[in-house]
């Protein structure tokens, strides 16, 4: 699943870990395609809980945005890169449930939605 996707790890310039489709790059910036933040967060348990989270929310974009997905570009002067990451392949899954498979859903059976308290 990587591999098609052309995935990308990195630590932005505030420290987080990202991942996403690497779209191109050149000497001093990537664009990186529907990244997403990886969380990390201790349960009671002393164990470790590992979410994906969008960056920028689908439900903020237009329609367009939503099927074609948004792009950003990081500059590699503020972001850290690791020489021989290969993710697990359950983060990939992860990922992919959240961009890739997010597609396929259609109105009909999307649900609402609900982002805010009223």
């Amino acid at each position: 699943m990587s591999d098609t996707l052309n995935l990308i790890t990195f630590i932005d310039h505030i420290g987080r870990t990202t991942i996403g489709e690497l779209v191109s790059s050149d000497e001093t910036s990537f664009v990186v395609k529907n990244p997403a933040i990886i969380h990390v967060q201790p349960t009671p348990q002393g164990q470790l809980n590992v979410q994906t989270i969008p960056l920028y929310f689908r439900e903020f974009v237009s329609d367009k945005n939503k099927e074609e997905g948004t792009q950003w570009k990081y500059q590699y002067a503020n972001t850290v890169h690791g020489l021989n990451v290969e993710n697990d392949t359950r983060l990939v899954d992860q990922y992919s449930k959240l961009f890739v498979d997010a597609l396929l859903v259609t109105p009909a059976n999307a649900g609402v939605v609900k982002l805010f308290d009223e």
